[in-house]
């Protein structure tokens, strides 16, 4: 049972507890973006680790909240994003499509999270959250560049962080609902 499932079976959270759970997500967020490997158009960070971490502690609809509050932020010029960037020009370039898949997969990482029964079936969640940020990433990616290169250049490279984010999260999660 996750932290998410525990709290769903029980009374609502309440407002205080949403409110710094969102903050806590922003926070979490912006800290995995300042972890940032420069390959190409788009960096190697730990956001999506951070993304499930999140999703897995405070369901779907708290992380959706929380992804959003953070684009919100780098939108308004603050360096939350990978690097430090942030303004509507980093929200917008070559990883918009990342950031939007990563909004998408919270909702969906969350709400599954509170059926998952184990890490192993977090780590499959994860995994599948994973592709969600990643095939909407490379959709968006496509658009500044073909298709090919944007696959070779936005995906394939991401894919061992990917495996290896999907179970590290899940076991977080797991360690922390205990």
């Amino acid at each position: 049972m996750t932290a998410a499932s525990s709290r769903r079976s029980s009374s609502p959270a309440s407002l205080p507890f949403q409110a710094a759970a969102v903050v806590a997500g922003v926070v979490a967020l912006a800290a995995a973006s300042r972890v940032s490997i420069p390959i190409g158009p788009v960096p190697i960070t730990l956001q999506t680790y951070a993304l499930f971490v999140v999703a897995g502690l405070f369901g779907g609809r708290l992380a959706l909240m929380a992804v959003i509050a953070w684009l919100a932020c780098a939108a308004f010029g603050l360096p939350v994003l990978a690097g430090g960037a942030g303004g509507w020009q980093a929200v917008v370039g070559h990883t918009a499509g990342f950031l939007a898949g990563m909004a998408a997969a919270a909702w969906v990482c969350g709400q599954g999270a509170q059926k998952a029964k184990g890490w192993v079936a977090l780590t499959a969640l994860f995994a599948a959250g994973h592709v969600i940020v990643l095939a909407v990433g490379w959709a968006g990616l496509a658009s500044f560049m073909s298709p090919g290169p944007a696959f070779e250049s936005g995906i394939l490279p991401f894919l061992p962080g990917a495996a290896i984010k999907s179970l590290a999260a899940a076991l977080t999660v797991r360690l922390l609902s205990r």
